[in-house]
């Protein structure tokens, strides 16, 4: 299929309207396809990269490759990862049947140089971790990848990995030439490992597609109230079972936590490991029968622990010891000024800089911590001390964030918006506080590696300028819960960006629980908020839709005129009140401001179909936190939310899931909606009208919707979810296509 009939339009304004795509286009290699739909929009001599490179000069030519040699350098300062170097070059060639000899007919140079010229001179350069830059021509003559280290090296691979493509039997490269490097020292992730349990396998894959997509940085937290993870030779019987609430004596052994480290050094990823402490401490309590923090038995115990942790790996490899410090709520998590002290002079003692939460406690007057922060920015207490180094993790909390919020959040966030402050990078957090039934559901029920993808360009090369001024009139934060309008011209910035994830998604997120599908060509009409005065059952005159069959373009209430919004919103879900009170359209953009109480909107948008088929959507009323149960009763019956939303295709009602568990306890099963199966809905053929009511009551922390046609693997949950082929979109049927008018059921509308 072409490229012309593989995407038409996005709506005017993108110039995209609606994705097309075979049946038969689906990817047909195991390992790293390239035949599929996404990567059709992409020619082998400009093939979608992630994160784009800082410098890329395309030749618009590319080279078959057949056999090559490879050529190193005779020393280099690290050995160990210069040898995983080739040892990942050269099962990738082979994955892409190029042999490699040393006669082979292309060559593939990595050369050290001693320092970098003129034009790569003004950037930012990683403290902890060293030059991250290279170099890369790929010509007719050959790959030449150059830099000062083998870091560098490593991310010339990674690039070099997504530059070769093969399709139809045929591997090429693509020339261009490149200067790259990252900009921000701290670029990670983070899992909750302390709460629920993650095996080692698990852990090494997470690492392997963070490398991918030069992350460089894993938080490893290992301590919480449920489980204390690592092995302690000192003292033993912190990993016993009976000092766990959570997958009992299931913990990581002390020379599994160095072959970890080393296997993160040679993929360029340096660990943070993180003992929680003051708070957060009840399975370490436990362990001793120690009822106080302040007990100087055990401030002994935890300046031995850091002690016993930073002789496990040298300082050079692991620089910092994250020691939380936050939320020590309880009377028996209080410590004095003294402990606290105690705790951080002993990280600096073993040679490493100490991170803390912020909020979080520190000693008076003590600045020589770095400041990780977490909660939002509307709270100026939790901003970081001026001058001082941060972390960023603020808003950025995968647990909290609907799946397709994901992308726009991670977009359009500006990383470390404090000016006043060193800002080193971010850290994306993912906390599923709640009980797992197994610990595959960290990655089936978290969007965490989706999260890694949209959030990996911004890290390490931002699209948008730093946030100057006051990170409170960030214009980007109008984006972090919903996409741009379809008439914002961001929204074809994003639409582009989008198309390079997805394409990088296809080929090497293969058997990934990636909850992700393309949402930027769904358009949506939005009419409200209608004052329900507390009956959420209350009909309002756009419901006549469901009895006439036709939009009108604005309708009479209570002696006043209401019309439908003239912004045409955009995304498979629409948030008219995010958590915490983020800026949304429908709160006015306003950091902290409350959506319309108790009022309902309705929205609408036509999707059309080649033919009459069962089609599987993900509809979502609510995407509940993976952390907590805030948000009123969670799984009622008969109801798709306790707000009582309504969901209808061509007039017919879609009846919400027969819920497996009710109430709100206990692991989560199918609240979401991203794992469970989805809604199969009969579409005819052509157009057929999607129709939404949302009303929110006082117990709604979070107000929205998703609807989204998907196809997904049921042999594989939460794997392989991608975009339904053959499916458009219009908020105008009659003007999108006028031969089909007749066959669409709203055809008497004005809306355009």
């Amino acid at each position: 299929m072409s490229l012309k009939t593989c995407i038409t339009c996005l709506l005017a304004v993108l110039g995209i309207t609606c994705f097309h795509a075979s049946a038969s286009e689906t990817d047909t290699r195991d390992a790293y396809p390239c035949d599929g739909a996404n990567y059709a929009l992409y020619s082998a001599e400009r093939p979608p990269l992630l994160p784009m490179p800082r410098s890329i000069a395309w030749k618009d030519r590319s080279s078959a490759l057949a056999t090559v040699t490879i050529q190193t350098p005779q020393q280099t300062a690290d050995p160990a990862q210069m040898k995983h170097i080739l040892a990942e070059l050269n099962a990738y060639l082979k994955a892409h049947e190029i042999k490699t000899a040393p006669s082979g007919a292309y060559p593939i140079r990595f050369t050290l140089i001693p320092e970098w010229p003129k034009s790569m001179e003004n950037r930012e350069q990683p403290p902890a971790l060293g030059d991250d830059s290279y170099r890369m021509s790929i010509t007719p003559q050959g790959i030449d990848i150059q830099a000062v280290n083998t870091r560098g090296f490593y991310y010339g691979l990674q690039t070099l990995k997504q530059l070769i493509l093969r399709r139809g039997g045929k591997t090429t490269v693509a020339h261009c030439s490149i200067e790259d490097w990252g900009a921000f020292p701290i670029r990670g992730a983070m899992n909750d490992i302390g709460r629920n349990y993650m095996p080692m396998d698990m852990l090494y894959g997470i690492i392997d597609k963070m490398a991918a997509l030069k992350l460089n940085t894993y938080h490893f937290h290992c301590t919480e109230n449920e489980g204390w993870r690592l092995e302690s030779k000192l003292y033993p019987s912190l990993t016993e079972a009976k000092n766990m609430t959570r997958f009992p004596g299931k913990h990581y052994t002390q020379e599994e936590f160095r072959r970890f480290v080393e296997y993160c050094r040679v993929r360029n990823i340096m660990v943070i490991p993180e003992m929680d402490m003051p708070g957060h401490s009840a399975s370490l309590r436990r362990a001793f029968g120690i009822s106080a923090m302040n007990d100087p038995r055990m401030t002994r115990i935890l300046t031995d622990l850091i002690k016993e942790l930073c002789s496990l790996v040298p300082a050079e490899t692991m620089p910092y010891i994250h020691i939380g410090t936050d939320e020590a709520h309880g009377k028996e998590e209080q410590v004095d000024n003294a402990t606290l002290t105690a705790y951080f002079r002993t990280v600096e003692k073993c040679g490493r800089k100490p991170v803390r939460w912020h909020p979080g406690l520190a000693p008076k007057g003590y600045k020589g911590a770095v400041q990780q922060l977490w909660t939002e920015r509307t709270l100026k207490r939790c901003w970081p001390a001026p001058g001082g180094e941060y972390i960023d993790s603020i808003e950025t909390y995968l647990n909290h964030i609907d799946p397709f919020t994901v992308a726009s959040t991670m977009y359009f966030r500006r990383i470390c918006p404090f000016p006043q402050s060193k800002g080193l990078g971010m850290i994306l957090c993912s906390w599923p506080d709640l009980p797992m039934n197994a610990s595959e559901e960290h990655l089936t029920h978290n969007q965490f590696y989706s999260g890694i993808a949209f959030v990996s360009e911004p890290m390490w090369n931002p699209p948008f300028p730093r946030v100057e001024g006051d990170p409170m009139k960030d214009s980007h934060m109008q984006y972090h819960a919903n996409l741009p309008a379809r008439e914002d011209p961001m929204l074809a910035k994003f639409a582009a960006y989008e198309n390079r994830v997805l394409a990088i998604r296809d080929r090497f997120f293969r058997n990934t629980p990636f909850h992700y599908v393309r949402q930027a060509q769904i358009p949506w009409k939005i009419i409200g908020p209608f004052p329900h005065e507390g009956n959420v059952d209350r009909i309002f005159p756009p419901e006549n839709i469901l009895r006439t069959g036709n939009i009108e373009p604005q309708y009479e209430h209570n002696g006043k005129t209401w019309a439908w919004h003239p912004q045409t919103y955009t995304g498979a879900t629409v948030i008219f009140k995010q958590y915490c009170d983020f800026p949304t359209p429908f709160n006015g953009q306003k950091p902290g401001a409350r959506a319309a109480q108790n009022s309902t909107y309705y929205a609408y948008t036509c999707i059309h179909s080649p033919k009459a088929q069962k089609v599987p959507f993900w509809i979502g009323a609510h995407t509940w936190a993976t952390s907590d149960w805030r948000n009123g009763p969670v799984s009622v019956p008969g109801k798709w939310y306790h707000s009582n939303p309504r969901f209808w295709i061509n007039g017919k009602e879609i009846p919400p899931p027969a819920w497996k568990k009710p109430g709100n306890n206990g692991a989560m099963i199918d609240e979401n909606y991203h794992f469970r199966a989805p809604v199969s809905i009969d579409l005819k053929k052509g157009w057929n009208l999607i129709f939404i009511k949302s009303p929110n009551n006082p117990d709604t922390r979070r107000w929205m919707f998703t609807f989204v046609p998907v196809q997904w693997d049921p042999q594989h949950p939460g794997c392989n979810i991608r975009e339904y082929p053959g499916l458009e979109y219009s908020i105008d049927p009659a003007a999108s296509s006028p031969d089909e008018k007749q066959q669409h059921p709203a055809t008497k509308t004005t809306n355009k």
